[in-house]
């Protein structure tokens, strides 16, 4: 009985994920998305860069920006804006471990970033990421299509990284697929450094992937936990 609710609890998270993001993105992103998932499992592979940063304080200015700590009285906001999660779904995912910063411009909400010292599932890789004790680790960054070009993804970066600082955070650290240009030059910008990197490949449904290579390959080696 009890696997048979949890069954129905996800259908019904992902139903409702799905309906967040045609109803904020539109239904072609989403046909858009589910087509280049089959894709994806059919033929792909690609390389995750691992980057680190000392949390130290960075400046960085941005007019009529601002950057802050979602609470859980934002979700329905999240969800007309960024769409990833139901209002619902979006305060489930809110803990201790767990918040999500934003950028608003007026009224909406142009750029969402996660921030975890917990673990956090990594689907491209099929692990969960877990940051070294004392470390937080910056996740499923979006900024809307129209707010774009206007250095959101940096300012938003770099007040996650002055926040973080300021609560006791060692180091700070982010993953980037090698071939997205547009943000690796924003996490660049804001003086992350390359830490190591993970090559992963799917046949047919079947995945593959790489040791951790890199100068600290020895931390990702910790860094990813896949399931056993």
């Amino acid at each position: 009985m009890f696997e048979f609710v949890s069954i129905v609890n996800k259908l019904s998270h992902g139903t409702k994920q799905l309906w967040t993001r045609a109803h904020a993105r539109g239904f072609s992103e989403v046909a858009e998305l589910t087509k280049s998932r089959i894709k994806e499992e059919i033929r792909s592979g690609d390389t995750l860069l691992f980057l680190v940063k000392t949390a130290e304080p960075t400046s960085w200015s941005a007019d009529g920006l601002r950057f802050r700590q979602a609470e859980a009285e934002d979700g329905e906001r999240y969800a007309r804006d960024i769409g990833t999660d139901s209002a619902s779904t979006f305060r489930d995912r809110l803990t201790a471990e767990t918040r999500c910063f934003l950028v608003e411009d007026d009224d909406r909400i142009l750029h969402s970033s996660w921030v975890s010292t917990g673990p956090s599932w990594a689907r491209e890789i099929r692990a969960h990421l877990v940051p070294p004790p004392g470390d937080a680790y910056v996740y499923e960054s979006f900024t809307r299509a129209d707010a774009r070009g206007r250095g959101i993804y940096p300012f938003a970066l770099a007040n996650i990284v002055t926040r973080l600082s300021a609560e006791g955070t060692r180091r700070v650290w982010i993953a980037v697929e090698e071939d997205n240009a547009p943000s690796r030059r924003a996490i660049d910008k804001v003086g992350f450094q390359f830490a190591f990197a993970i090559t992963y490949r799917r046949r047919l449904g079947r995945f593959a992937m790489d040791e951790p290579r890199g100068p600290q390959a020895e931390i990702g080696k910790e860094f990813v936990r896949r399931r056993r």
